[in-house]
Order: structure tokens, then sequence, then C-alpha cells
């Protein structure tokens, strides 16, 4: 009888299950980053859909939902709605799940329709203080770059080295401070201080809150960056569009060429056959007057 009664329930819309239970697990197996600060997203919205449900995550960057209001529980089960959006065209009948805002696809699994495009995360006032120590005597605007991303794009993310070595040149002739972050291991951009691998996930984040500017590519620190509230000039390219995030303090430079978004589900990505050429258009004096036009600097 309770298994029957079992099946019955789970024939349901999610929207009554949730209610009727007044909780929800999910799910996001080996979420980098980013993703588990967009499933906190989720959470949030299910809390103002739903009122007072009782939400537990698996399978995600647990750390990141430290102090958390609306994150009850997590743990390392392999239950619950599975938001993981890469496959969500089969779940879901989601004809191309990466052309759309990514917190809407997740979003629609538990039922909800227009969320915010935003993502949070509560830092500790250790982790602020530690911070602004960090930066305290360093000379303003400081701003923080990240120059990689992990392995699923195969490169095709990436601003090239030489790019990142001469724009940085140009900011240190305005006198202003600039911070590397990443983790250990990551290529060291001359010129920058190099914080890589000398902090975790939350203090990075938490430098990025306390710096005037981020500048990267799309990473685990853009999401970083929009829970932060913190300024970014991200380098989209043309692997994926701004339009996939949304994030409101994130400022977008993107390229249109004919094989831009090259982005896809289900698929294995391959290394450029062009040389990453979406990223190449993308000149360090574009970058530059980017961040004269955000920070209020007079060009000559």
């Amino acid at each position: 009888m309770k298994k029957t009664l079992s099946k019955l329930f789970h024939k349901l819309p999610i929207t009554w299950q949730i209610r009727l239970r007044k909780k929800v697990s999910l799910m996001y197996n080996e979420a980098g980053y980013g993703d588990t600060l967009m499933v906190g997203a989720v959470a949030r919205e299910i809390k103002k859909k739903y009122g007072n449900v009782q939400i537990t995550i698996n399978r995600a960057k647990e750390e990141l939902f430290k102090n958390n209001p609306n994150v009850d529980t997590t743990g390392q089960r392999y239950d619950g709605v599975d938001l993981n959006y890469h496959y969500a065209a089969k779940n879901n009948n989601i004809s191309n799940p990466l052309t759309k805002n990514l917190i809407e696809v997740m979003c629609e699994k538990v039922g909800i329709v227009n969320p915010s495009h935003s993502v949070n995360i509560f830092l500790t006032q250790d982790e602020n203080d530690y911070a602004h120590k960090q930066i305290e005597n360093l000379k303003p605007p400081v701003i923080t770059i990240h120059t990689t991303s992990d392995s699923f794009d195969n490169g095709r993310k990436l601003w090239p080295v030489e790019y990142w070595e001469e724009f940085i040149s140009i900011l240190k002739n305005k006198n202003c401070s600039v911070i590397q972050l990443g983790n250990s291991g990551e290529r060291h951009i001359k010129g920058a201080i190099n914080l890589t691998g000398k902090q975790d996930i939350r203090r990075s984040i938490a430098i990025i809150k306390a710096a005037n500017l981020h500048i990267g590519i799309v990473s685990s620190l853009m999401h970083g960056a929009a829970a932060a509230g913190t300024q970014a000039i991200i380098l989209f390219g043309g692997f994926e569009r701004y339009s996939m995030h949304g994030y409101k303090n994130i400022h977008p430079i993107e390229s249109h060429i004919p094989c831009s978004p090259c982005i896809e589900a289900h698929t294995n990505i391959e290394k450029c056959p062009l040389n990453n050429q979406c990223m190449r258009e993308i000149t360090p004096e574009i970058v530059f007057n980017k961040v004269a036009e955000i920070l209020k600097w007079e060009l000559k």
C-alpha cells in the first residue's frame, strides 16, 4: 500500500509534491562552484514561492551554502530533483537549455517561472575582514582578475596570455593595483599580485567584494563577482552568451562571429579549430576602454 501511494505521489506535478510535503531535495552531481551558487538561487526561489519549505541540497559545493538561510541541510546522497542543466533537454523536453537563462532552466524543474537572475553568498565577518586586510595597503582602484576555467570548454573560453600581459601593463600605467585570483598552479600573469592558490573560494569572493572591479572569463569567479555585487567585466567571446546568466552587475564583452555561440548540450567540447578567434577579437584596448568607462577614467 505504501509503495502504491508513493508511486502515485511521485506522479503528481512537482509543485504539488513540494506544497504537500513542505520539503524538497535538490541534487547537482559534481556541481562546480558557479553551478552551486545557481543551485542556491533555486533554493531561494523555492522559499519565495512555496514559503516555509525544508530544502536539502546534495552533491554540490557545500561550503558555499554556509550561513545561507535558504538551505536547510546538505549531503552527498544521489537523490532529489536533478538540476543539472546540461541534461535539461532530455529530462524536461526543453529544446536547447543552453540558449536560455540557466537559472530559469533550473527553476523550471521545480515549477518556478520568472526567477531573479541573481546568486547569493553569505560571507562571515572574518572573511570580509580577511579580504580588507589583503587590500588595505594597495593603491586604489583595486582590480581582481581571473584568467582560467575548468576543462569543460577545452580552452574555448580562454583569453590569450599575451593579451592578459599587455592589458595588465596598460592598467599599471594608471597606477592601480591588480590581484590575480584562482587555483594553485595557474599561470601567473606578469604585473599582477599573485594570490592564486592562497585562499579558498569564499575568501576569493570576499576579496572580489572588497575590490573596485573584477575582470575575467566565464568561470566560478564570474558567479562569485555576481554574488558579491561587485562590478565585473566578463569576456564571453563566442563560446556562450551573457543571456545565459544575465547578472545585473556583469558587463559582458561578446564576439558575434558566424560559429558562435558554440556551446552545446550533450557533447564533448573539442578544442577550437579556429584558434579561439572569438576571444582573439577582444583586444586589450577594447577591455581597457570598458574599464575606463566603468571607473570613469578620462581617455587621452
